[in-house]
């Protein structure tokens, strides 16, 4: 039965590339079972990630081993930058009709202990932080929220880049049993529970989750899949008994449990829920006088730059938090605004603000302008991150503001070379997919332009266009709007 403004379709009941989560205790044989997979004939190539690990050189000498070791620098760009690449080529893998690309990281356990650490350090250099731990180095720092949601981010990144993988995916991980605690956090006497060293997400995201223990057999601990015979609530976790399994593991899990066909498999069709720009009835709610007035000649609903011109505006924290407010509201809160000091997001440019303004009160107080006059090294440093951050803020605003008016010399004006139509594509590496780009894309998304709007005004694609010629889009739209008109009519 069809529903009027409901588009719907029928499940087709095929199944999709699987990202297998495969953990447990140490030198239980998950390494081993990764090398093991690389020889089976029914794989392409398999790209391992081998992170605080080493196992990847010294079991490449397992008989039929066959993978490419990636070399990266531990950081979370390269390790993303890692899984985008391999991605690439599975997709063109799958396209050619070849046998399917593996990507397995070995452990994904060092990612989510390195974003910890990140969010640990980061919240160490806070103004409030660096105060406590001058008082007692061996303080305990307490990470705010606002970080944790900052690396749970990075996180959902790279699961998001997994669960979408054209291919088969092995994320192996740390699982122990531990001692069982309270609502309080004290431990229960006489309980054990089991516990996976990753995120807590990824072993829901997982389509398959496998637990390997010393002496014992192999155990699916939980599969998204009608073949393997476990019904969700209803079964317990399944002993791997199949002989076949022996000496290929993750080969039979793939190919004859999961009956993963390459010919018909699929990536998963995920789509991520956002909250959105508001509706008309919040509009019209936030009309009667719980939203602070929009900026001059701005839009009711706050666009990127926007927002980062008001935080450069912001003098006190009152002010912060009504634009932490608006881009929350908007969902533009981990927007990234690219600037000549980096890529940063609105949240870290907000807080970034923070730390300058109560930078600014410590030095304006007397007390603290006789430390900064004397030298004294217990004053408060802003840190050079802090600084770089807040001018790039700056800066962006500038760069925002000064977009060119439409006035009545427009037309003798000449025109911007950048934003010519061609149907030729730009040079790849002008459009590669950096954080600078998907700050620019994520602002013309606010400010109301679409894909179609931007591939008619250049005539090719969007993925075709250069990020400068995308960026002097975005000025050109802030300039018409900020003049009253509707900068996407300037767009075609």
């Amino acid at each position: 039965m069809t529903v009027p403004g409901l588009k719907t379709r029928k499940p087709t009941g095929r199944v999709p590339w699987p990202c297998i989560l495969l953990e447990g205790e140490e030198k239980a044989g998950k390494s081993w079972a990764l090398a093991q997979f690389s020889a089976s004939d029914k794989i392409g190539q398999l790209y391992w990630i081998d992170l605080n690990e080493g196992a990847g050189d010294e079991y490449g000498a397992i008989p039929g081993a066959r993978y490419q070791l990636i070399e990266h620098d531990g950081s979370y760009a390269a390790v993303l930058s890692a899984v985008q690449a391999v991605k690439a080529e599975a997709r063109r893998a799958s396209d050619a009709g070849e046998p399917p690309v593996v990507l397995a990281i070995d452990t994904g356990s060092a990612i989510w202990d390195g974003l910890k650490d990140w969010a640990s350090e980061r919240a160490a250099k806070s103004a409030r932080n660096r105060e406590l731990l001058k008082r007692d180095p061996n303080a305990e720092v307490t990470i705010s929220q606002n970080l944790w949601n900052d690396a749970g981010s990075r996180w959902r990144k790279l699961q998001t880049e997994l669960l979408t993988f054209p291919g088969i995916v092995v994320v192996t991980a740390r699982g122990k049993e531990v001692t069982e605690v309270d609502a309080n956090g004290r431990p229960i006497e006489g309980q054990k529970t089991w516990s996976v060293q990753t995120h807590r997400e990824f072993p829901y995201a997982a389509s398959v989750w496998m637990r390997l223990r010393r002496g014992r057999r192999p155990l699916i601990v939980g599969a998204r899949s009608v073949h393997v015979g476990i019904k969700p609530n209803s079964d317990p976790a399944k002993e791997i008994t199949d002989s076949g399994a022996t000496g290929r593991l993750l080969e039979w899990l793939v190919f004859d449990a999961l009956k993963c066909d390459p010919g018909t498999a699929h990536v998963r069709d995920l789509v991520p829920f956002h909250g959105g720009g508001l509706l008309d009835h919040e509009r019209t709610e936030e009309t009667a006088g719980d939203r602070p007035a929009p900026r001059a000649g701005g839009r009711q609903e706050p666009d990127v730059a926007d927002l980062v011109a008001r935080i450069e505006d912001a003098h006190g924290d009152d002010e912060l938090r009504e634009v932490w407010t608006a881009a929350n509201r908007g969902g533009l809160l981990q927007a990234e605004v690219p600037t000549p000091g980096g890529s940063y997001t609105v949240a870290e440019l907000i807080r970034a603000r923070h730390e300058q303004l109560l930078e600014a009160a410590v030095e304006a107080h007397p007390a603290g302008r006789r430390r900064v006059a004397t030298g004294d090294p217990s004053a408060p440093q802003t840190p050079p991150a802090v600084i770089q951050a807040a001018q790039a803020a700056a800066a962006a605003a500038q760069a925002a503001m000064a977009a060119p008016r439409p006035d009545a010399d427009a037309d003798a004006a000449p025109a911007n070379p950048l934003l010519e139509s061609s149907p030729t594509p730009d040079d790849p590496k002008d459009r590669r997919s950096t954080a600078a780009r998907r700050g620019v894309l994520a602002s013309l998304e606010a400010l109301g332009v679409t894909d179609e709007q931007i591939a008619a005004r250049f005539g090719r694609p969007v993925e075709h266009v250069a990020t400068k010629r995308l960026t002097a889009l975005v000025r050109v739209v802030i300039a018409a709007q900020r003049s009253g008109t509707d900068g996407r009519a300037d767009v075609a």
